[in-house]
């Protein structure tokens, strides 16, 4: 949805907040398929209404039962259903906002909820998927738009503990192939708000077609040509009446041109053994239409590309997947991992498209084919135990190798790819487990880690580490390594408490298994110290960090990273109870082996030179944090000579330190100096020096030399702009630096212009929640108020102080900034000074 965008006080263009309505999600199936439904139940959306739940899930679930997974029949066109609903409201004109969500897993609703929050640009603290779902669920409950939230496909009702939908406004409808799902009663209010109304619940079964639904359907599908409908009453009543197998029959028929009498004459290659499928009424449509696509070339592939598609989920397959060496190999018949003819491939896939048993997006590379999930069970119920080990490992080999490094995720990517992970360890069993974990089921959960969600990835492993106790035992190195996970998560998420239970009784394992004192126990009970840290227990953090940092210097040497990082953790843990000279310490120790084993300028050297002056300060002894600094510059220009990077970056921390010191003379100076040498260096352009021209910048805005100040921020702006891009967070950061210093300066038209530049830019490229949009609207707000502009002022000061209470917490270091500058302005008082990032560290 695209945004209006004014100009601004300079000519620019500035978007608006986006306008409504608003959709997020992508409807999985187009309308144009949709047939209407009078006579098989309650139409869904009757039921419908501000404040309801209504769940379509197994028409009769007590007859005869549908494929795995469900508790009825499947085909029965839940999703379709829905689908048809929410456009049907949406082009009415009904809602505000209408968000669809797979709902095959835990991780995949929040990734949905976050993208929702994101699109209707409410503020959320960034990267937090799991905190912007919870401020999505808490804006629909308290919101006055009209909302319509679609769940579809809830396959596990625990996926969706804490993520219910509810709000007077709005209405939650959710598909599912479970019976008897209910929602959990809405969560008690705050005492100090009024009670939630109770949430309204109504289930409705969806049916098969009814013999005048089904013949609507094939006449409507078929009205080209009058013959193809011939026999269609029989057609129907051979399938049910099942909508998914019909549309498979109308695929086949507008494909070979046959009619529907022929149809049903028509024999299939592709029988299961006696008994296997009798009772499943999706069969004899997919496997007629299988039998026609075996036989187009590339003969033979359709089956195999078929089954491998029947594993990966319903939300949707990255094309890299299916395309992939081991996918090659497995559909075109080749030994596992070595790969087969992708052209020949994408033609099978062709095929069944065709045939319509699935759906392609060449346009979308993230969910580019799609396979109905009544469909996949009812495929994988046809296969006999040693196809389906077969198509399970091909899937989970092709996921593994289209999985990029965690460094160059891309968000939405990641969740394709769980989603299809999740299906394939739901169909696996054993499989996934013969010989040992296969390398999907941890990479699964490192995502998770890595995408910020604890919640999600703490419940993963538990449940990881659980099955790897079945499948291997309790005492297995792999059941240890995911219960280890599973603990680490448990600290991510703050349950700190039940971390240090999980910590504690892995260590007791870990040690029976091993024997007292090797590295996996020492690491183990160095990540029970971390937690007693995270839990506030730091005599107990103290007092096992001690024994872990004695324990690792005795087993494995000073210079062991193990080691290193031991002393640089109880540093902290002593930083935290406030004994900073023992702080200090086993910082130094820390640092001088690190010094010794990877080099002065070394990151993580470089960082615990940090730690260890920051030690010094707040110890009050400035001085000998300006030392370490000036130390390890004296070390560096011995090696290596005053002309060399590693010389001058050691100059621009001992810079900061005489900052941080409260020296701002001697920090310019030497700031100037660095500036200078950079320039001097054989192939240091300006990317060298722009963030030493950026401290220099603060530095001079600190101590009132604006006029010294302004030049630089703009020329860091210009380089910026020309080397990292408009919408690099740190040009970003420059524009509301400079718009800033000119509101300092009383500049106020330049600081205004800037300053609406700067936020839109933000809102753009970081999102309304990001710290810097925060402190941009900040800054704005106060430029407005400076300038006499008191409504415009009065409506961005609120917004700030409310986004940053939102998105960072009430006691965040900007919200307290923000809330400062707010009551200067409502006290009338024009003292305080813009905020203004500070010197680069």
């Amino acid at each position: 949805m695209s945004e209006r965008a004014d100009p601004g006080p300079g000519g620019r263009a500035t978007p608006r907040r986006r306008a409504w309505p608003v959709r997020s999600g992508t409807i999985p199936f187009p309308a144009d398929g949709f047939a209407e439904r009078p006579e098989t139940g309650p139409r869904p959306w009757d039921a419908l209404r501000p404040g309801a739940t209504v769940i379509l899930g197994p028409a009769d679930p007590g007859g005869p039962p549908g494929p795995a997974g469900q508790d009825g029949p499947g085909g029965t066109g839940k999703t379709r259903l829905a689908a048809a609903l929410a456009e049907q409201l949406w082009a009415a004109g009904q809602l505000d906002l209408l968000a669809w969500l797979d709902a095959g897993s835990r991780d995949s609703m929040v990734s949905g909820y976050a993208r929702a929050l994101a699109d209707i640009r409410v503020a959320a603290a960034p990267g937090q998927p799991e905190a912007a779902a919870a401020r999505f669920l808490a804006w629909l409950a308290a919101t006055g738009r009209r909302w319509l939230v679609v769940l579809d496909g809830l396959a596990d009702p625990a996926d969706a503990d804490g993520l219910w939908p509810h709000g007077p406004a709005g209405q939650v409808l959710v598909t599912t192939g479970l019976a008897g799902l209910r929602p959990p009663p809405v969560p008690p209010a705050p005492a100090d708000r009024a009670a939630p109304p109770a949430r309204e619940h109504v289930a409705t079964g969806v049916a098969p077609f009814s013999q005048r639904e089904a013949l609507s359907y094939l006449a409507a599908r078929l009205n080209d040509d009058p013959y193809q409908v011939a026999g269609s009453l029989d057609l129907a009543l051979g399938l049910g009446c099942l909508p998914a197998g019909l549309n498979l029959a109308v695929s086949y028929l507008l494909d070979t041109g046959q009619n529907c009498r022929q149809y049903r004459l028509a024999g299939e290659p592709y029988r299961p053994e006696p008994g296997r499928l009798a009772r499943d009424p999706l069969a004899p449509a997919w496997m007629l239409a299988v039998g026609r696509a075996v036989q187009l070339s590339p003969a033979e592939l359709a089956w195999p590309a078929l089954k491998l598609a029947a594993v990966l989920g319903p939300a949707g397959i990255p094309g890299a997947i299916l395309t992939s060496a081991a996918a090659c190999g497995y559909v075109t018949g080749q030994p596992r991992g070595t790969g087969g003819d992708q052209a020949r491939v994408r033609l099978a896939f062709g095929n069944l498209q065709r045939l319509g048993l699935i759906t392609i997006r060449p346009d979308d590379d993230l969910r580019t084919v799609r396979m109905a999930a009544a469909l996949q069970a009812s495929v994988r119920l046809a296969m006999d135990p040693a196809e389906l080990r077969r198509a399970v490992l091909a899937a989970a080999d092709s996921v593994c190798a289209c999985w990029p490094a965690a460094a160059t995720a891309v968000a939405g990517l990641e969740q394709a790819l769980r989603d299809c992970a999740t299906s394939v360890r739901r169909c696996g069993g054993p499989a996934l487990w013969d010989g040992g974990p296969h390398p999907l089921l941890a990479r699964a959960g490192r995502s998770l880690d890595d995408a910020r969600m604890p919640e999600s990835a703490a419940i993963y492993w538990r449940r990881l580490a659980a099955r790897s106790g079945e499948h291997l035992g309790a005492q297995s190195a792999a059941a240890l390594q995911f219960r280890e996970r599973h603990a680490s998560a448990a600290v991510a998420a703050g349950r700190a408490d039940e971390a240090i239970a999980l910590y504690k009784e892995l260590a007791a394992d870990i040690e029976a298994a091993a024997g007292p004192g090797g590295p996996e126990v020492i690491a183990v009970r160095a990540s029970l110290a971390a937690a007693y840290r995270a839990a506030g227990r730091l005599g107990d953090a103290i007092s096992l960090s001690e024994q872990v940092a004695a324990d690792c210097y005795r087993a494995l040497g000073p210079a062991q990273p193990q080691t290193t990082q031991s002393l640089r953790a109880l540093g902290a843990a002593y930083a935290d109870a406030g004994r900073d000279q023992e702080a200090m310490s086993a910082l130094r120790r820390c640092l001088g082996a690190l010094e010794r084993s990877i080099g002065l300028m070394h990151p993580g050297a470089v960082a615990v030179r940090h730690e260890l002056a920051e030690a010094c300060r707040r110890a009050g002894r400035a001085e000998e944090a300006i030392s370490i600094y000036q130390e390890a510059l004296a070390q560096v220009e011995k090696v290596t000579g005053a002309a060399y990077p590693g010389a001058v970056t050691a100059r621009e921390h001992v810079a900061i330190a005489y900052y941080r010191a409260g020296q701002v003379n001697d920090a310019a100076a030497t700031l100037r100096q660095a500036i200078a040498e950079w320039e001097r260096l054989p192939g240091a352009g300006p990317g060298y020096t722009i963030a030493a021209r950026a401290s220099l910048a603060a530095i001079y805005c600190e101590a009132g030399r604006l006029r010294e100040a302004i030049p630089l921020y703009e020329d860091e702006l210009a380089d910026l702009e020309q080397i990292r891009g408009p919408g690099h967070p740190d040009t970003l950061r420059a524009r509301w630096n400079l718009a800033a210093a000119c509101h300092k300066a009383r500049r106020l038209p330049e600081a205004i212009g800037l300053g609406e530049a700067a936020l839109a830019d933000c809102e753009q490229f970081l999102g309304p929640g990001h710290r810097e949009t925060l402190s941009a609207r900040a800054n704005l707000a106060h430029a407005y108020h400076a300038a006499g502009l008191l409504k415009r002022a009065s409506a961005h000061f609120d917004r700030a102080l409310r986004d940053c209470e939102q998105s960072l917490g009430p006691g965040d270091s900007l919200t307290d900034a923000v809330r400062v500058l707010r009551k200067r302005y409502l006290a009338g008082r024009q003292g305080a000074a813009p905020i203004i990032t500070g010197p680069a560290a």
